[in-house]
């Protein structure tokens, strides 16, 4: 064979086997791009899924933080109006001793005050300015209980026994403790479905 025979052989030979690699090389370049296809196609998907929980969490934490704060805002403004309404009754209160029917509430208290130690040796602490009243009230109530004016309130009185064991506090200021107490239960009973707490 001569030499440009043999030479030519070879470059077909070498062409032939070029082409194959390149063949193959594509067809490897084909499928990877298919199998990776495939699998970008999941990875994309696993990526927007966990994007979407993130997000979705996001929004959870966001919508319970907004409701935890209007919920905050909520029992606030319930307790400025809680507090202005005691405030008010409060003033109202210490005026209760110039209203016409005093008269009247205090016997009320003095007769509920004297219910709770029935049987007992009472003492009726009162307020100064109620020692005539009451000096007036006992005798029409039928009743002979030593009065000691060693407290200073906006009206009622307080009793105990002469050994101390026993004391009721029903002044207009123990009362209006009382009812704020009890309100302010019930206020949160509500708030929280039942569960009390201060």
């Amino acid at each position: 064979m001569p030499y440009e025979q043999l030479i030519e052989s070879v470059e077909l030979c070498a062409e032939d086997k070029i082409r194959g690699i390149l063949d193959r090389a594509n067809q490897d370049a084909e499928n990877i791009k298919t199998e990776t296809k495939g699998k970008d196609e999941i990875i994309k998907k696993r990526y927007l899924d966990a994007v979407k929980k993130t997000v979705d969490s996001a929004r959870r934490k966001s919508i319970a933080k907004i409701n935890e704060e209007n919920h905050m805002r909520l029992i606030r403004a319930k307790d400025d109006v809680f507090k202005h309404a005691f405030a008010e009754a409060q003033k109202k209160l210490l005026l209760v001793r110039s209203q016409a029917n005093y008269e009247t509430i205090f016997r009320k208290l003095l007769q509920e005050t004297i219910l709770e130690l029935e049987g007992e040796e009472i003492l009726l602490h009162i307020d100064k300015r109620d020692e005539n009243l009451c000096k007036r009230l006992l005798p029409e109530l039928k009743l002979n209980h030593e009065i000691v004016t060693d407290i200073t309130c906006a009206g009622g009185l307080n009793a105990s026994t002469r050994d101390g064991k026993f004391i009721i506090f029903n002044t207009i200021e123990s009362r209006l403790e009382r009812a704020k107490v009890q309100i302010k239960l019930e206020i949160f009973a509500m708030l929280y479905g039942g569960q009390v707490g201060i």
